[in-house]
């Protein structure tokens, strides 16, 4: 089970940075990243790194973050009443290429080791190879489904007394 917990505070910094690769296996959700310094109302500032595109919130509005892993997953703009799950609009990448430069490893171990051994049980990795990138796929897919769906829900449960607020107020 997954462990959410939320900051929130008065979003004192942001800065928007372009994602440039400097590896051949790095890859990232979106071509943006945002770094984000929270003050918390205990006066603790926390920095968050966000890859996304798309920020509901600018320096100076209070905000709640929503924290899975050290990794923000969700954000709510306090001050507006907007938010974002992250999961959704920026989803994380299902197939990455260190997963193919393995597969495409893997399996030319096998082959290599079938003809120079001469004993083709060793092709029968190739199937077993095939079956476990897609478990690995389908696995992620599980994941973020999972993961969206539980931000999802969340989210709408701490909009939810903010609404009620809304609606009933008291008029003299």
């Amino acid at each position: 089970m997954r462990t959410f917990f939320w900051v929130s505070g008065e979003l004192t910094e942001v800065q928007r940075f372009i994602n440039v690769p400097m590896r051949w296996c790095e890859q990232y959700r979106a071509r943006e990243r945002r770094e984000l310094w929270i003050t918390t109302d205990a006066g603790r500032e926390m920095k968050f790194v966000v890859h996304t595109r798309y920020l509901p919130a600018r320096r100076g509005h209070r905000v709640a973050a929503l924290v899975c892993r050290c990794e923000v997953v969700a954000l709510l703009n306090l001050t507006t009443g907007d938010g974002v799950n992250f999961y959704r609009a920026d989803p994380p990448l299902i197939w990455k290429r260190c997963d193919g430069a393995v597969v495409i490893a893997v399996a030319l171990a096998a082959v290599i080791a079938a003809v120079a051994l001469g004993r083709l049980e060793w092709l029968l990795v190739l199937p077993l190879l095939i079956c476990a990138a897609l478990a690995l796929l389908f696995g992620r897919l599980a994941h973020r489904a999972l993961t969206r769906r539980a931000v999802r829900r969340l989210l709408q449960q701490a909009a939810e007394p903010a609404a009620r607020r809304a609606r009933f107020s008291r008029v003299r």
